[in-house]
């Protein structure tokens, strides 16, 4: 267990820490980061389906304007973390990310307050020339404000958090569960009429019900689908710079 939480905690850290995105973005993701720490918690299938549904609840997720309706790497990281050690089930990891994600928004203020400190220190090694303390300001003291804010308390639930989290699940009772379960269902629902909010433009909202017929009655997976609006989404950019080309 002790592995398992010092690799959690990594991920935690690496999925805030922004210098990892410099390496890939797709730290932000539930899907991603749930599957990682569901692998090194060694679960990786029901961690899976976990950072799944975590997923659906936050798949309209977007930071407009500075608002952060969610912090998507905590929820992915705790939410499927907690809903292993717990042994629950992963239609509820949602209502376990959730209030983590909530909480998440309060650690990422934190945060960034916190690393503003740093960039005023680089501004002051700019000014004299040291280069070598501006990289230092921006990789050093952010990814230990990231161990501490994230990495510390990701490996503090793994390491410690299996036994108190099975039985504050067995403590539930089950009417409890039941609505927690219904609320599981729903809240990927949400996540994915919030998407659909952002498609319902005129240009594109045919684009989703050929995608959704061609799934219901041509009966195309997913990857069949993917692989034609690629295409498709190529055709219409191809001819559209040709379009302008001419007009020019």
């Amino acid at each position: 267990m002790l592995i398992s939480a010092i690799l959690v905690a990594l991920i935690a850290i690496g999925s805030q820490w922004w210098f990892s995105h410099v390496i890939t973005r797709t730290w932000l993701y539930p899907i991603w980061a749930g599957f990682m720490v569901a692998v090194v918690m060694g679960d990786p299938i029901n961690g899976m389906k976990a950072a799944a549904y975590i997923q659906l609840t936050y798949l309209g997720w977007i930071t407009a304007g500075g608002t952060m309706p969610g912090n998507l790497m905590v929820a992915g990281v705790f939410g499927t973390a907690l809903t292993i050690i717990s042994g629950a089930s992963p239609s509820l990891a949602p209502t376990f990310a959730v209030p983590f994600s909530l909480l998440g928004i309060l650690i990422n203020q934190a945060y960034m307050t916190i690393n503003a400190f740093w960039v005023h220190k680089a501004d002051k090694y700019l000014e004299q020339g040291n280069i070598t303390g501006v990289r230092l300001m921006n990789y050093v003291p952010s990814g230990i404000t990231s161990t501490i804010l994230y990495g510390v308390p990701a490996f503090c639930l793994v390491y410690f958090g299996g036994d108190f989290a099975t039985k504050a699940l067995a403590a539930i009772p089950q009417n409890i569960i039941d609505a927690l379960n219904v609320v599981g269902a729903l809240m990927p629902a949400l996540g994915i009429a919030m998407l659909l909010s952002f498609l319902a433009k005129k240009k594109i909202v045919a684009f989703f019900f050929i995608g959704y017929f061609a799934t219901v009655y041509a009966k195309l997976d997913t990857m069949a689908i993917t692989i034609f609006a690629a295409c498709v989404g190529v055709l219409i950019y191809l001819f559209t710079m040709k379009k302008e080309g001419e007009e020019e």
